[in-house]
């Protein structure tokens, strides 16, 4: 029977040569900073939803929550 075994480096390396990189990853600056400000509204969106608000605000609110993670999950991840 023939052993055959990688040093956990050499493994890491080829398991990262094998990974496709993020498709839409932001790549410059001006996509980083667009990036954060996403991230920024939408933990602010998050943090309204942990405290009280009517049922209307709740449904505005999860809407605008739906459509920034989306926007963030098709432009920065």
């Amino acid at each position: 029977m023939n052993h055959f075994s990688l040093s956990p480096a050499l493994a890491l390396v080829l398991l990262g040569l094998c990974m496709p990189p993020a498709i839409g990853a932001a790549r410059n600056p001006e996509d980083k900073v667009r990036c954060a400000k996403l991230e920024g509204r939408i933990d602010e969106i998050r943090l309204r939803l942990r405290m009280g608000y009517t049922a209307k605000q709740g449904r505005l609110y999860k809407q605008k929550l739906s459509a920034l993670e989306a926007e963030y999950r098709a432009s920065c991840r």
